[in-house]
């Protein structure tokens, strides 16, 4: 498989942002094997929900613009989840956390047709 230099950055982005997801389940210590896997996984998908639209992307016009999609998910999750553990803890912040990859599928449902038509309207 031949990647796009800015596909690879994606997948980058990608990983990085999936170990740091599984180091903010360790830090919450969920009180069970089942619970810190349950949390593990439902933060994870995002992550691979952009993986697959990145691995199904034929055109390298619209590299970029899933790679300034990915940076948006990733970034705008990992700071909404240190701001609910670190900087803003309260006894919600495990509710808040659970909508975390919901709020990272809206941002998505928003961003990649954005993306997509303001990609199609500069290379017209």
């Amino acid at each position: 498989m031949n990647l796009r230099p800015i596909t690879s950055l994606a997948y980058a982005v990608l990983i990085v942002a999936a170990i740091a997801s599984l180091y903010l389940v360790y830090l919450l210590k969920p009180t069970s094997a089942e619970a810190t896997a349950f949390f593990g996984i439902w933060l994870l998908l995002p992550y691979l929900i952009l993986a697959a639209i990145l691995a199904f992307n034929t055109r390298a016009a619209i590299d970029v613009a899933n790679l300034v999609v990915t940076l948006f998910v990733v970034v705008g999750g990992l700071l909404f989840l240190v701001v609910v553990i670190f900087i803003r803890p309260d006894p919600q912040g495990g509710i808040a956390v659970f909508f975390t990859p919901m709020y990272q599928g809206v941002a998505m449902v928003v961003l990649i047709p954005l993306s997509r038509w303001i990609v199609g309207k500069w290379s017209a």
